[in-house]
């Protein structure tokens, strides 16, 4: 349950729990306080670095999340500018030095929704495919665009997470293409759609963005597919193995589909 707080009281002192994550009550509206994070280990970018360079995939380079203030900075930045731009994301109601206050973007995450398996879910995975091509026809981009971070309340959408910036290490066209991937990988585990039905929707959105971006995705699926041979089972590779795996199955079925098509218009 929210606490109901007045605007007086927050502070970093009396904030309602220790969480990073706060759901709060003020003035009958629902908003979230969310603390600062630590910088990111760089081991990890090392590694995503270096498998950008092993594939020649610079769009899969790590994105530096500086943690602290500086994360809430531009966080706090990113969310005006993709307001602004017509993205639906949280509105920034109260900002401290170490916390600030949001709107609530939803019940639910697509996660959430997607691994549940319900009858909408082929429905609720390709929403969230036009949520990311309006982001794009914005000329804008996420950040994480993991379902995780894609929010859900009455059939509308709203982004969450925006603590770097893609596009201030790449370039726009890079930034939206990770977009698409990132959205796949972590989404394609929990569909019950065979892989060509997927392959088929996400091309649909694909052939309505900026062709770079498109080549970008495609070029991608070519080199990534190979990844389709992978282990299968969780257990014991872990999560991440399993659901790169099956994003590679359909990115390998993306590339089909392309290759169908191309056939049938040189006939």
């Amino acid at each position: 349950m929210p606490v109901a707080v007045p605007i007086a009281q927050l502070t970093t002192a009396n904030l309602p729990t220790a969480d990073r994550i706060v759901l709060v009550e003020l003035a009958g509206e629902q908003l979230i306080i969310k603390r600062q994070e630590p910088a990111r280990s760089a081991l990890g970018y090392r590694l995503l670095n270096g498998l950008a360079k092993i594939l020649r995939l610079p769009l899969l380079c790590a994105v530096h999340a500086p943690g602290g203030a500086a994360s809430q900075r531009i966080e706090i930045e990113r969310l005006a500018a993709l307001h602004r731009a017509g993205v639906p994301v949280p509105q920034v109601r109260h900002i401290e030095q170490d916390w600030f206050a949001m709107s609530v973007a939803g019940e639910q995450s697509l996660e959430e929704l997607l691994r549940a398996s319900g009858p909408e879910q082929l429905e609720i995975w390709i929403t969230g495919l036009q949520a990311i091509l309006h982001v794009h026809q914005c000329r804008q981009n996420l950040s994480q665009a993991f379902t995780r971070n894609i929010m859900w309340q009455d059939g509308q959408i709203q982004f969450i997470d925006f603590e770097d910036d893609p596009a201030k290490s790449l370039p726009l066209a890079y930034a939206q293409s990770r977009d698409w991937l990132l959205y796949l990988q972590s989404s394609a585990y929990y569909l019950q759609a065979d892989n060509t039905t997927l392959a088929q929707s996400l091309l649909q959105q694909l052939m309505c963005d900026d062709p770079e971006v498109r080549a970008l995705v495609l070029h991608s699926a070519r080199q990534l597919a190979f990844l389709r041979h992978l282990p299968k089972n969780r257990r014991p590779w872990g999560r991440d193995v399993v659901l790169l795996q099956r994003a590679a199955q359909v990115l390998h079925a993306l590339n089909q589909v392309v290759a169908q098509r191309s056939t049938s218009n040189t006939a």
